[in-house]
């Protein structure tokens, strides 16, 4: 994986963040080398994006969660997504990767592809169920000023800031987040804001990520920085 990409945006299909395969023999995608034991990383997110998750294997897999857990090649996998999830707590956000990995393997999709897809799915379950007062009902006017808070809601790691840089346009800047995830956080980020701002009535707005570069460690895991600008447009 290279350590800078930009610009690259929502209204083209989104870049291949694809990693190469790894392991001997049998290959296997780079999401199931996991840097810890599910359930054991240092990097959590809100159990609401496992159940984003759940419900469109729910919606889109033959068998439901079920046939979705007996798909994960791995025994830990699929103890560990055999829990209930529960929307406000917070779980290790590595199994988050390796499940949707193999969730858009399932599906017969590029995970860049189907992370995109996939942030804007969570995008509108968000809204729908968690952050109803911060977005439905309201304009976009001040949308930085109550995007700035969704991240430490949503995430126990990484700083988050978001400002107003023109009328119509957002800068958003996330820094100490894991490499390891990038392949699919990128593509996820940018689907994600693409559906808050259809959720706010601009659901001609783009979102293009800037800049991407390495920065610091945490422990031993390299940490990275995001800039991404958001262009709201009805």
């Amino acid at each position: 994986m290279t350590d800078t990409w930009g610009p690259i945006s929502s209204e083209r299909s989104p870049r291949s963040f694809s990693r190469p395969l790894t392991g001997t023999g049998e290959q296997r995608a780079w999401y199931l080398d996991l840097p810890s034991p599910p359930g054991e990383g240092p990097f959590r997110v809100k159990g609401i994006a496992y159940r984003g998750l759940t419900q469109l294997v729910t919606s889109r897999v033959e068998g439901g969660p079920a046939a979705f857990v007996a798909a994960l090649p791995l025994p830990a996998l699929q103890g560990f997504f055999g829990q209930p999830f529960l929307a406000g707590s917070f779980y290790d956000l590595y199994p988050l990767v390796a499940g949707s990995g193999v969730l858009a393997s399932l599906l017969r999709s590029q995970l860049d592809t189907f992370a995109h897809q996939q942030g804007r799915a969570q995008a509108s379950y968000d809204v729908e169920h968690a952050y109803r007062a911060l977005f439905q009902g309201k304009s976009a006017d001040d949308v930085h000023a109550r995007l700035r808070p969704l991240a430490g809601r949503y995430y126990d790691f990484g700083e988050w800031n978001v400002d107003r840089v023109g009328p119509d346009r957002i800068r958003v800047v996330e820094r100490a987040l894991p490499i390891w995830i990038m392949p699919w956080f990128i593509p996820m980020q940018i689907g994600y804001f693409s559906g808050l701002m259809a959720a706010l009535g601009k659901p001609g707005s783009t979102v293009t990520l800037q800049s991407f570069r390495r920065e610091g460690l945490a422990g031993s895991v390299p940490l990275v920085v995001l800039e991404l600008e958001v262009v709201m447009r009805d």
